[in-house]
């Protein structure tokens, strides 16, 4: 199925202008020229500026640069809030040394029922 040639052209012209549009609106764009270049040699679309150089479309691009640059400026330069009042620190609970338990005593006893390295020689029967 061929693809028309007409079909190809207004989609690549919706593309560069829908592409144009959001460059200015992000706000990282001086005005016209700076998304020119842009598109023709960071987007790879060399015909970009045949097809978006008309007098209304470079207003319309550069009106929302301006507009873009405004609202981030706005937003930067937005009264800082006072910072949060720390939460009151609660001093720690002192915890009374643990008792030991049975099975410490248990295990404390059995240790020193078993024969010591010192006292147990491999061959030596008991």
């Amino acid at each position: 199925m061929a693809t028309d040639n007409n079909e190809i052209e207004a989609w690549t012209l919706q593309r560069v202008i829908s592409s144009a549009m959001a460059l200015a609106d992000s706000g990282r764009y001086h005005d016209f020229t700076d998304i020119d270049y842009a598109l023709r040699f960071e987007r790879g679309w060399p015909q970009a500026r045949a097809l978006i150089d008309e007098p209304a479309m470079r207003m319309a691009l550069n009106r929302r640069c301006a507009d873009a640059r405004e609202a981030s400026l706005a937003l930067a330069v937005q009264p800082e809030l006072p910072p949060p009042e720390p939460l009151p620190v609660e001093e720690p609970e002192v915890v009374e040394r643990a008792k030991p338990s049975v099975i410490g005593h248990v295990l404390s006893l059995a240790a020193g029922l078993m024969p010591s390295a010192a006292r147990w020689r491999p061959g030596r029967t008991a």
